[in-house]
């Protein structure tokens, strides 16, 4: 994979003679600077998970970021709440740029 990639907190390769494919370390990203539509304010959140990728099934399964990617953030820190009081504690966001430059 030469493409940015998203990997979660717990995740452990698996021996060298089942690995499929190899997702650099160079290029996994953990955080997102996302836009909030009504605040007008960025705030780098941390990444979820990756939950659908345009570009193929396989890449959402793989967890590679491009442009049109939605990924789910961590919107705790932030501070949102719904109406019946509950926190937010994660949200979608789309990736709008080019994430490799």
């Amino acid at each position: 994979v030469t493409k940015v990639t998203f990997v979660g907190e717990n995740f452990t390769r698996k021996p060298p003679k089942f690995e499929r494919f190899i997702r650099p370390m160079a290029l996994r990203f953990k955080k997102a600077h996302v836009t909030h539509p009504e605040l007008k304010a960025t705030f780098c959140l941390p990444i979820i998970g990756v939950k659908k990728n345009p570009s193929s099934q396989m890449y959402t399964s793989l967890g590679v970021i491009t442009k049109g990617t939605v990924i789910e953030v961590n919107i705790s820190e932030l501070g949102l709440v719904t109406q019946a009081g509950k926190v937010v504690w994660g949200k979608y966001a789309q990736v709008t740029n080019n994430p490799e430059n």
